[in-house]
């Protein structure tokens, strides 16, 4: 049995709890298993364009230019797979992918998983089960912003990315959702925003309360929306300008959403460098932030669960930042009690 066969059997196979193996699984283990597509290159100008499914079959003249790191096991045996072949691999996705050692982990953990189920349910005999070292991982950086470096990067930020960011805060969504959101998801009342399971990392339904922030964004977005339609009449009949919140206004991609690597490409960098952030500012950051903010507001864990859709408190710690100057403000509750002792 090949490598690849084997893991689509596992991906394909329920999770304990009965429910689908998460996108992260499908990506990192079809990542060993086959060559993924990574550039569009035009062999006349040299140019590089971002793959994508849908800009490949518009441009079929494009040449697909695969990602150099991908398909590690292709056409491998799943019996071959020896402990020299993941330490090559955790060489790689350290030096060529830039991941650090929570990243590294993943990779790690989801082939031994599949090893296991390998030689468990598909009857996979391994001449030596292979080792698989786990990295000590590094402490988690602080990855929540103060309102200050938030002001700063929506001040250099172009305007339809300025509000995603605005969402991100309001809500706590994964960039995903913020990009792909719907109008179909918003309630007909505004106070409600109905994410359905398959578009929701967990595979199950989210429903956020919508706060006043929030609905005033929307609102906004409509009449971004009437002035783009106004502008350009022939999106009238275009779905995804009538489908997205936050579609784009420039003539190449008019219409349409961003897509997953350009919400943060060089734009974002840029603005990033412009407010003096660190460099490793993501959308994701926002969440992070979203959570720290919460806990800081005086939410407890359970409802910060309910509000941004983790499912265990054990998630929740983890996006959330220590903060010297609110541990102090904690520290000080007492000071009343001890100005009462002798």
């Amino acid at each position: 049995m090949t490598f690849e066969e084997a893991a689509r059997f596992y991906i394909d196979e329920p999770t304990k709890k009965g429910g689908i193996k998460s996108e992260i699984v499908r990506h990192c283990l079809l990542w060993m298993a086959t060559d993924k597509p990574h550039k569009l290159l035009d062999r006349k100008t040299k140019k590089l364009y971002q793959y994508s499914e849908k800009y490949h079959m518009k441009h079929p003249k494009l040449s697909i230019v695969y990602d150099p790191t991908s398909g590690r096991f292709k056409d491998r045996q799943m019996s071959s797979i020896i402990s020299l072949d993941v330490t090559k691999m955790i060489k790689c996705v350290r030096s060529d992918k830039g991941l650090g050692h929570a990243g590294i982990n993943n990779y790690t953990k989801y082939l031994k998983a599949l090893c296991t189920y390998a030689e468990e349910s598909l009857s996979v005999e391994f001449p030596k089960f292979p080792k698989f070292p786990k990295m000590l991982e590094e402490n988690r950086r602080k990855e929540a912003l103060k309102p200050k470096q938030v002001n700063d990067l929506l001040r250099w930020l172009d305007p339809l990315r300025a509000d995603m960011v605005r969402m991100g805060l309001a809500t706590g969504l994964r960039s995903s959702n913020v990009r792909l959101m719907r109008w179909d998801w918003v309630s007909p009342c505004g106070k409600k925003l109905h994410i359905p399971a398959k578009a929701n990392k967990t595979k199950k339904p989210l429903t956020i309360q919508l706060t006043s922030t929030a609905r005033a964004l929307l609102t906004h977005r409509v009449k971004a929306r009437d002035i783009l339609l106004q502008e350009h009449p022939k999106l009238r009949g275009y779905a995804p300008a009538l489908e997205y919140v936050f579609v784009q206004s420039e003539t190449r991609s008019l219409g349409n959403p961003f897509h997953r690597s350009s919400v943060t490409n060089k734009t974002w960098k840029r603005a990033v460098r412009l407010a003096g952030l660190p460099s490793w500012v993501r959308f994701h950051s926002l969440r992070h932030t979203f959570a720290t903010w919460h806990i800081q507001a005086g939410s407890s864990t359970e409802e910060l669960m309910r509000v941004g859709g983790w499912l265990t408190p054990s998630s929740v710690s983890g996006y959330v930042s220590d903060d010297e100057e609110h541990n102090l403000v904690i520290g000080s509750r007492l000071e009343a009690f001890h100005e009462q002792l002798c």
